[in-house]
């Protein structure tokens, strides 16, 4: 009898464990993997890609950086950025493209809020050349995550804002954007 509930027992854990085991899997590798899937398919607007990203500054809000005129051209793309950050130094081959394909009268300034010398050298060892350098705090320009891509027409106001690693179709966007 002693046996027959040893066995029993044993038979109640392993299959406690297939279930719990299953359910975990289930939990935490299918759920990701479908969020995932939710935000590549979702539109840039969309309220599943806002709840994956950290919200993007709107349009028409005025920013200033200090040193930065906007007046001298019609339009500048800011790059906050931070040298801890993994997901900017994954988005190097987009910001190296971005120089590369943008139009003349564009310039590329990036504010990252550690010491000047500091960025520079991240920048330098990413291969990501930029027009001006700012050391700055990023709340300073509305900007609660990096990377964080900005937009700037003349008069300082923002025109398009985009938050987070960009996927290869939003990049596409990005550079079209920017070069209408």
């Amino acid at each position: 009898m002693i046996k027959k509930l040893e066995v029993l027992a044993n038979i109640a854990v392993i299959i406690t464990s297939v279930v719990l085991c299953s359910v975990l899997v289930k939990k935490y590798f299918f759920s990701a993997a479908k969020q995932e899937a939710l935000v590549e398919a979702a539109p840039a607007t969309s309220p599943a890609s806002n709840a994956s990203r950290r919200q993007s500054i709107q349009a028409g809000t005025k920013i200033s950086l200090p040193g930065i005129d906007w007046s001298k051209n019609a339009r500048t793309v800011v790059l906050a950025l931070s040298t801890s950050c993994h997901f900017c130094s994954e988005s190097a081959p987009f910001y190296q493209k971005l120089q590369q394909q943008k139009p003349n009268g564009v310039r590329v300034v990036a504010v990252l809020p550690q010491p000047l010398e500091d960025s520079r050298n991240y920048l330098n060892k990413l291969g990501v050349s930029v027009t001006s350098v700012v050391q700055g705090s990023l709340a300073s320009v509305g900007v609660s995550g990096t990377p964080t891509l900005l937009l700037v027409d003349s008069e300082g106001s923002i025109t398009g804002s985009w938050v987070g690693k960009l996927s290869e179709s939003e990049a596409a966007k990005v550079i079209a954007q920017i070069q209408q």
